[in-house]
């Protein structure tokens, strides 16, 4: 029989939720498996906020269980099916599975036997041993089993021995005590601290004098402070086992770790471990509330392309030349795409990676809760994050937050000198050019009309002395490192003014900041009379001018917001000023699309011509009441960004996105005039926007910042398990690291002057070292080889053979040193190359060299081109001087190459028919020769021509590398 409309058991239930109160948003699979539910809207609103209560959402009636429907519409309660815990690690569990006996140890090992080698302790079906967290006070006379570190030991008496086990960064006391049938309990003494150890006792409160804590079962409850109930507990222990290896260096409690030892700071302190715990509850915070809010979690790729987004990126090689992909600054670009493909509601903690400069609130590589929507404006966005932080600060803190406020980049930069505010404090800006501009004709020039003065004053009771103190601090260059301080002509200064107006100090000051002032002495007493007369100069006050240029953006924040900020540092840390409490949540919108570039700073931009670049991303959707300047004023069109600020701190921003092409374009090519090889790699974003790309907003939470944030942490370097320092190092496992020449050549990499930074040659690994060394000792019995053989084929030219020969015999070849070796084989190729070639020359004419003073001079040496020029010039145009020389006298010529040892650089120069040598005063000193040979400069400079000085021989003596230190290519 047909079941009649609407009767079936699934219907129902349909009309029985329709006829609620409420409308629910949940499946059928989610009300037969839980409590009805709200919206997760309507309960951000409702618990994690403090505003006003909606009464519609207080009518929403008593939650109503799967049993009272059921009961209600007189039918069987549906069968539920759930998912049983694996027993052992690796089962798999499907939703069908049914409830089986759980195996003993020798039936596990029987179905098992690869897992049979594993010692006892480690036993995986093994699970009574109790962590320490979980012990409480139904445990107390039951035997336990702990298994942890054996922190430290130390003796009470003949009979006892206290020891402590660390688990988890908690620890718990144990006592080996003979009297209760532990023997030889001083042996404990011998293990050395940190070793792994499983301890078996029983459980027991610690007795204490005048405490209710006592050793009997029934007594006490559990303490006020729950996490710290492990402290009221120790174990008699019965037995001790050694599970794991001691150290083989003692590791002392209580010793402060450096990076490279983060594993152990990790075990040992409770502040990190709780840093850690807490990350993982944001986290998960995070994920649960955007699921139910309907968020699809997307992994993107790691592996990107090098696009000029704003940010330097990190490179990563492939094997293919000339292609390299980058690390993703953020997933900016995936998600934009996502939204074209239906992803509407999209989120990920993502990882991200910027090569910049690094301070305690920022890393090379971070996390960021990255999320985007479509079909929305920035708007929704931002009401969707602001329930997450909600909900946040209420799980985690307990603390419900009122609406956030709103203010635009102007009033943020105009009244706090920052576009991230610290509002819990005053100092607020007054701006005062206009006293200054119609007291002063001269101010009112366009040189000096450009200037914009703005003045904070806040009342203190310290002394000129210790201002002028906290002044050349926050000035310091290892301080504060405001450099506006800094000067005869600074753009900042600071001062205290008394209980009376002190005309003659408040002259200097302002002469200092606006030294035209000086031109003008009556309108410069009239400017400090208008001042007074605008409270602007109060009896003791801490008195802060500024000055900066009316520049369209001038950028993060300008010279005297950074000093009213530190100058709040330093006031609390002297005990002038309270410390700052609560928590200020904040949004600036409507920054200015574009921000100029200092051409100082190396600014990486969007790789544009036009000066400035995209204040976010090129991304980012101008304003519509603004969108006509973007051809004509760009520096006035403002973008719809957003940033969430926190006490001080940007935890993150986002903006509502361009989903126009021809926008994007336009944006690209005629505003930030970005090149066209750059405008290619936009090219997939723009394919994308073309296919109809619904409008779209998004987000990113720096989520290290937050967590370090909710922490009470300083640096986001304390809630990362393993941080970079300073110069980007991880510590524990050296990176970044050396890589050898051969890893380099094969994804075709050469690195400035073929020497890797700090090292004189590759480095090479362990593995490469035989095979080099092989190699080094093939080469080199090569080279040996050729220059023997070389050598016989111009042994018969007079004086040339033996020169060779032995310059060939003092080189010394490094073995182990491959590319050293390759290249002194070049070299010696070369030479043997000229060196032929001189021979083939003197077979047809023998040439002598003679001084033309004749005094028995000793043998010069002249190098293998100077010799070479010398017969070419002989033969086309033989001198009658030098056919005399022919049958009067021989010398020998030693002909040496062009080695880059010590070698004597020599200067021929022929002068009026006779070849005078000029040898410069280098001497090689040898190990069986000790003579030093002199050579008698008789050159005339007058009379050289041009054209014959030898151009390789005119070089410097720095210009010619030195053999051995010749660098590898």
């Amino acid at each position: 029989m047909a079941t009649p409309l609407r009767t079936c058991v699934r219907c129902q239930i349909d009309n029985l939720q329709a006829t609620g109160k409420r409308r629910l948003s949940q499946s059928i699979a989610n009300v037969r498996r839980q409590y009805v539910r709200v919206p997760s809207q309507l309960v951000s609103r409702r618990v994690y906020s403090d505003s006003t209560t909606n009464s519609r959402e207080l009518s929403a009636g008593p939650k109503i269980t799967l049993d009272q429907i059921t009961e209600q519409l007189g039918v069987a309660k549906p069968r539920i099916i759930t998912q049983t815990q694996p027993r052992y690690a690796g089962e798999i569990t499907g939703s069908e599975h049914e409830t089986e006996p759980e195996l003993t140890d020798e039936e596990f090992r029987r179905l098992h036997p690869g897992l049979g080698s594993l010692t006892p302790w480690s036993f995986p079906l093994d699970d009574s041993c109790k962590t320490i967290d979980t012990l409480n006070d139904t445990n107390i006379g039951e035997k336990v089993k702990v298994r942890g570190w054996l922190y430290q030991s130390k003796p009470g008496n003949t009979a006892i021995v206290f020891a402590t086990i660390l688990q988890g960064g908690k620890f718990i006391q144990v006592i080996f005590d003979k009297n209760a049938g532990f023997e030889a309990p001083h042996k404990v003494l011998t293990i050395r601290a940190h070793t792994p150890v499983e301890i078996e006792g029983t459980l027991q409160y610690k007795p204490r004098k005048g405490s209710k804590f006592t050793t009997n079962a029934g007594e006490p409850s559990v303490p006020e402070d729950v996490e710290n109930f492990h402290r009221t507990l120790e174990i008699v222990a019965s037995r001790y086992e050694i599970i794991g290896n001691p150290p083989t260096e003692p590791i002392i409690a209580g010793t402060a770790h450096t990076g490279d030892k983060r594993y152990i700071s990790m075990r040992t302190s409770t502040d990190l471990l709780k840093a850690l715990h807490l990350r993982n509850k944001v986290s998960q915070i995070c994920r649960k509330h955007l699921d139910e809010e309907g968020f699809l979690e997307v992994e993107t790729p790691l592996l990107f392309k090098s696009t000029p987004e704003g940010a330097r990126e990190f490179l990563v090689p492939t094997r293919t030349p000339g292609q390299m992909y980058a690390l993703p600054q953020s997933p900016q670009q995936y998600k934009q795409i996502l939204m074209a493909g239906g992803i509407l509601k999209y989120f990920q903690l993502a990882k991200c990676f910027r090569d910049e400069d690094l301070r305690a609130d920022r890393q090379p590589e971070f996390t960021q809760l990255d999320l985007e929507m479509g079909f929305v404006d920035g708007t929704t966005v931002q009401k969707t994050v602001e329930r997450l932080l909600k909900r946040i600060w209420y799980e985690v803190l307990g603390v419900k937050l009122p609406a956030f406020r709103v203010m635009s980049y102007n009033f943020a930069i105009t009244n706090y000198g920052t576009d991230k505010p610290d509002t819990r404090y005053q100092m607020t800006i007054r701006p005062f050019e206009r006293i200054i501009e119609q007291n002063s004709p001269l101010s009112r020039t366009p040189v000096y009309g450009d200037w914009k003065y703005e003045i904070i004053t806040h009342p203190c009771n310290i002394s000129n002395s210790r201002l002028g103190l906290i002044a050349s601090q926050i000035a310091s260059p290892t301080d504060g490192d405001l450099a506006a301080l800094r000067g005869p002509n600074p753009d900042c200064i600071m001062f205290k003014n008394g209980e009376e107006l002190d005309y003659p100090a408040i002259r200097k000051q302002l002469l200092r900041i606006a030294p035209h002032l000086k031109a003008e002495p009556l309108d410069l007493e009239r400017i400090i009379g208008a001042m007074a007369s605008k409270n602007l100069l109060p009896a003791n006050n801490i008195i802060m001018i500024g000055r900066r240029k009316k520049e369209f953006n001038p950028g993060g924040s300008t010279s005297l917001g950074e000093l009213r900020k530190q100058l709040c540092q330093k006031l609390i840390k002297l005990g002038f000023m309270e410390k700052l409490v609560g928590w200020k949540f904040l949004w600036v919108t409507h920054f200015p699309l574009f921000t100029p570039i200092n051409p100082l700073e190396n600014e990486p931009g969007q790789s544009g011509t036009a000066g400035y670049k995209s204040t976010h991303h090129p991304f980012t959707a101008p304003t519509v009441s603004t969108r006509e300047n973007l051809m004509n004023l760009p520096w006035k069109t403002l973008g719809h960004h957003y940033d969430v600020v926190l006490n001080g701190v940007e935890l993150g921003g986002g903006s509502t996105r361009i989903h126009e092409a021809e926008l994007q374009r336009t944006i690209l090519e005629d505003i930030l005039k970005v090149p066209a090889e750059k405008m290619k790699t936009f090219q997939h974003l723009l394919d994308m926007l073309e296919t109809g790309c619904p409008p779209h907003a998004g987000l990113a939470l720096g989520f290290d910042r937050l967590v370090a944030i909710l922490a009470g942490r300083d640096s986001i370097r304390e809630v990362i398990a393993f941080p970079k320092n300073n110069r980007g190092q991880d510590l524990v496992v050296d990176s970044p690291g050396l890589v050898t020449k051969k890893q380099l050549d094969e994804y075709g990499i050469m690195l400035k002057d073929n020497v890797l930074e700090g090292q004189e040659g590759p480095v090479l690994l362990a593995e490469d070292e035989a095979a080099t060394m092989e190699l080094a000792k093939d080469s080199e019995a090569n080279i040996v080889e050729e220059v023997e053989v070389a050598a016989s084929r111009i042994s018969a030219v007079p004086g040339i053979g033996e020169s060779v020969l032995a310059d060939t015999a003092e080189k010394t070849v490094v073995p182990g040193k491959l590319d050293m070796l390759l290249g002194e084989k070049n070299e010696v190729e070369e030479e043997v190359k000229v060196l032929v070639e001189e021979a083939v020359v003197k077979t047809e004419e023998t040439i002598i060299v003679e001084d033309s003073v004749s005094t028995s001079e000793p043998v010069v040496e002249i190098s293998g081109e100077a010799a070479q020029e010398v017969v070419q010039q002989s033969l086309v145009t033989p001198k009658p001087e030098l056919e005399e020389a022919k049958v009067s006298e021989t010398e020998e010529v030693k002909v040496e190459g062009l080695e880059e040892s010590k070698a004597e650089k020599v200067e021929d120069r022929e002068v009026e028919g006779s070849i005078e040598v000029k040898e410069e005063r280098s001497i090689e000193k040898k190990v069986e020769e000790t003579e030093e040979v002199e050579v008698v400069k008789e050159a005339k400079p007058e009379e050289v021509k041009p054209e014959e000085a030898n151009p390789e021989e005119a070089k410097p003596e720095e210009a010619k590398a030195v053999e051995g230190d010749k660098k590898p290519e």
